[in-house]
């Protein structure tokens, strides 16, 4: 396959609730960033800074006091205390400004929308207990990803997050040096697909 035609960005998962997020704008776009953020990391320190603040936005942020908003301009010294940057501001030429802005200051940014202007995306995210999936697209179609995203959810049972549970403490009690305990959790893994896959329920 051609490299034009492959998904080359790297996926991480950050500790978010040890960082500090600087989000921009405070409107519906940035209502949905804000939600992402409390929905997957609720401890996490906000900052928001924007000229008008939607009543849902403030009403969403009101029984967080992790959130700090502060209503006016941007200016670019309010990157300096942050890790990394969502810029939601529905203006193209300020989201330009602050892109800039960030990468002079080594700061790593995702501007809604504009897929050319980030370093990182906010992907489609299903979460089952301690499983986290994160779906990707490379931009394309945030819409693909959210149906994705609701295919999985529907998919994948509850009880994955005790099976998690159970495998880890098998693995807690495995002897032996690390290639051994690789190579039976491998086959206790192969067991639970083959369960699957016989419509069998994994105990």
């Amino acid at each position: 396959m051609p490299a034009g035609n492959t998904n080359t960005l790297f996926p991480v998962f950050l500790k978010l609730e040890q960082m500090k997020v600087l989000l921009l704008g405070a409107g519906y776009v940035g209502l949905e960033k804000l939600t992402a953020i409390l929905n997957n990391a609720p401890a996490t320190k906000v900052l928001v800074v924007a000229k008008e603040v939607f009543p849902a936005f403030r009403e969403a942020a009101a029984s967080f006091n992790n959130i700090t908003i502060i209503e006016g301009a941007y200016n670019a010294d309010y990157l300096d205390d942050c890790d990394i940057i969502i810029s939601a501001v529905n203006d193209i030429p300020l989201s330009i400004i602050i892109r800039n802005d960030a990468r002079k200051k080594g700061k790593l940014i995702n501007v809604a929308d504009k897929p050319d202007l980030c370093d990182f995306y906010l992907g489609s995210i299903v979460t089952k207990g301690n499983l986290r999936l994160a779906i990707s697209t490379n931009g394309k179609s945030p819409t693909v990803a959210k149906r994705l995203k609701e295919i999985f959810n529907e998919l994948l049972p509850d009880e994955l997050d005790e099976v998690l549970n159970n495998v880890q403490q098998i693995r807690n009690r495995l002897k032996g040096d690390f290639q051994h305990k690789v190579h039976q959790l491998n086959e206790l893994t192969k067991i639970m697909i083959s369960d699957g896959e016989n419509n069998t329920p994994v105990q």
